[in-house]
């Protein structure tokens, strides 16, 4: 076992002597997911980059001497917009380490949105595009599907409640158009995301507010355009960016991939004090997470057994000085949402828990938060929609106009509530909303209450079901710190009262099979190859919701998906 250790000291050793001067390249193409995927045993590569190997390679780099600049290369990413205010927070505070950074864009968006491409590129000290490119910095849009027509039309009965004027995912099913709270609600949003788009864009391109919202109202813009408008710096190709990196400054450097770089503090050994990571990540449900490669493919789905196992392996750990709840999630089950949440209260009762919100953690994605000592979001997460909702459809119709029909023995009152075959009774009804959705709604703000330090009617004020922006839910005390992961991570070693400047080995968790594993155990899950276009995302979502919705009674689902 010695002799082994050595030899991979040794090779590692040997295959990272980087020169001095050399530079990082990180290149965005595809979907940025939270955490990078097992690399052993992979029948296939993931598509994408992950942004906790890029956030680990930038830190390293920006204490590494040999490193002394940072290229950027946005190629097609498809990301949130928390996600692009953390890749912006790095670039920046790796500038702040007195080393330059340069960014090139094939395009900012093509025939779409190009807004957070554009806003993770200008970061960097300079951006360059190639000459055919677009500058589709076209605001923030959002579309709400009602689906109320087609349902009547094809004789199927929606049957959905919902506690919080705002917990609007059930008015695809029950609406033909927009209730008031509803479009209070998207306009609120949307205003919050277009002005800081607005600010965080003009703030890199040093341009006023105003100048950057008028060229918004002209795009999309050629890139010669851009720059003429001083929203580029040059027209060249990526190899002529690449070339230009190489002399950069008139010195010569060497390029480095991110993913294979190793800075210099990284030891096979570990260091003696640890802080947990742990993944929450995808729409919530009971038993163990997987994928859904058909309506969601590539996106995970959060399992209550993995997340219970992986608090407690947490919590067991003596070496474990504090954990980072990194949620990514728009909610999903209540009963896992709880089961979730149980095991998060009783890890933080031995040792701090803090929350970092990425793009979001909203419904039961906030279920689940609740426990935890601090939370931390970014400005643009999407969170609260502290509400639930429920119901059923009544098939009956459709199933009559196809010569199918049924015949009922029923003993007891309300043997077939949930039947999908008959409405409610008055009396199914009241029940359902004071007892199912009612107890649901009155423990989840009280839950929020407790750990928030506010009173019950505060929270009912601000929750309602009603979606904030990171930004907003600190304003709403939803949330105690905007900040990133890095934030999250200090504030986790504070709390564990260990040294800021002193670094500690992350253990990431849920542990993670490999496919080729999966597959010998029996399990046919896996990531999935390919990746729907952007434009049919919405669509994909709308689906996912008829499917996975129906028959489904107390759900925590946050449905906002703002397209930028």
């Amino acid at each position: 076992m010695l002799v082994l250790i050595l030899i991979i000291a040794v090779s590692r050793y040997i295959s990272h002597r980087y020169k001095p001067g050399s530079v990082i390249v990180v290149e965005l193409d595809g979907p940025l997911s939270e955490r990078a995927s097992n690399q052993g045993l992979r029948l296939v590569k993931s598509p994408g980059a992950a942004l906790s190997s890029i956030r680990h390679a930038i830190r390293s780099a920006q204490d590494d001497p040999r490193i002394v600049g940072l290229a950027i290369k946005v190629v097609d990413p498809q990301m949130e917009l928390a996600q692009a205010q953390e890749l912006s927070a790095l670039v920046a505070d790796f500038r702040a380490h007195g080393k330059w950074t340069t960014a090139y864009m094939e395009t900012a968006g093509e025939s779409g949105f190009g807004n957070l491409p554009y806003l993770v590129a200008t970061s960097a000290d300079e951006v360059s595009m190639m000459p055919q490119g677009e500058i589709n910095l076209l605001g923030v849009g959002m579309r709400e599907t009602f689906a109320r027509d087609m349902f009547d039309w094809i004789k199927i009965k929606p049957i959905f409640d919902a506690i919080g004027k705002y917990k609007s995912a059930g008015n695809l099913f029950t609406q033909k158009d927009f209730t008031p709270a509803q479009r209070e609600e998207d306009e609120a949003l949307a205003t919050s995301i277009f002005d800081q788009i607005v600010k965080q864009g003009a703030e890199h391109r040093h341009l006023a507010p105003d100048k950057l919202r008028a060229l918004i109202d002209k795009a999309p813009l050629t890139a010669s355009d851009g720059l003429k408008e001083k929203l580029l710096d040059r027209l060249e190709y990526e190899d002529e960016f690449s070339d230009r990196v190489k002399s950069y400054r008139g010195e010569h450097h060497d390029l480095i991939d991110a993913d294979s770089y190793v800075g210099p503090n990284e030891s096979i050994f570990g260091e003696s004090n640890k802080i947990a990571v742990i993944y929450g990540v995808g729409a919530i449900q009971r038993g163990e997470g997987g994928y859904d490669p058909l309506l969601s493919p590539g996106s995970n789905a959060m399992g209550s057994d993995d997340m219970i196992k992986a608090f407690k392996k947490a919590r067991e750990d003596d070496s474990i000085r504090a954990v980072v709840f990194r949620i990514n999630s728009p909610g999903g089950e209540v009963i896992a949402s709880e089961l979730i949440r149980r095991s998060v209260e009783l890890c933080a009762r031995r040792k701090p828990v803090i929350v970092s919100m990425g793009g979001y953690a909203a419904s039961g994605g906030f279920w689940i938060a609740t426990p935890a000592a601090r939370l931390f979001a970014d400005p643009g997460t999407i969170t609260g929609s502290i509400g639930v909702l429920g119901g059923k459809f009544n098939i009956a119709g459709a199933a009559t106009s196809l010569g199918v029909n049924t015949g009922t023995v029923q003993r007891g009152a309300n043997a077939f509530m949930f039947d999908s075959f008959s409405d409610f009774t008055p009396e199914q009804a009241q029940l359902f909303h004071d007892q199912i959705l009612g107890n649901t709604y009155n423990y989840f703000v009280k839950l929020v209450a407790a750990q928030r330090h506010m009173t019950v009617e505060q929270v009912d004020a601000v929750a309602q079901g009603r979606v904030w922006t990171g930004e907003q839910a600190l304003q709403a005390k939803l949330v105690d710190y905007l900040g990133d992961f890095d934030a999250a991570l200090n504030e986790a070693k504070s709390m564990a009262k260990l040294d800021p400047k002193k670094p500690v080995e992350l253990v990431e968790l849920p542990q993670q099979i490999s496919p080729l594993l999966k597959l010998l155990g029996g399990q046919v899950s896996g990531k999935a190859s390919w990746h729907p276009p952007q434009a049919l995302m919405p669509l994909l979502r709308d689906l996912r919701q008829v499917l996975a919705r129906t028959g489904a009674f107390g759900e925590v689902y946050c449905p906002i998906a703002p397209r930028m």
